[in-house]
């Protein structure tokens, strides 16, 4: 049977749950901070559960790695995990990320 989320990606996903803060600003200049995990990383992005709302195209600073990574990315897809209900965000780095736990 052929995985759709597989066959989409450009490279290959790692299963970490790592600690990480997410920041970012919603459409009328409200600042948020969220104390989350990561379900997947790659090179280029990370997917994280997260509990607020978010949008398509939110850039987001992630930091991880006891600050020691910090990059901005952008939210692609957003979903909700039917196994366990908690909404999960894609989010691919929009600025080379250095430190991170993938290189």
């Amino acid at each position: 049977m052929l995985d759709i989320w597989k066959a989409k990606r450009k490279e290959a996903r790692i299963l970490l749950a790592i600690p990480v803060t997410m920041e970012w600003t919603d459409k009328s200049n409200t600042p948020f901070r969220e104390e989350s995990v990561t379900e997947n990383v790659s090179r280029s992005g990370v997917c994280i559960v997260f509990d607020r709302v978010l949008e398509l195209g939110t850039i987001v600073t992630v930091t991880a790695c006891q600050g020691k990574f910090k990059c901005r990315g952008e939210v692609k897809a957003l979903w909700v995990d039917p196994n366990d209900g908690k909404k999960r965000a894609g989010i691919q780095f929009v600025d080379s990320p250095e430190n991170w736990v993938v290189s």
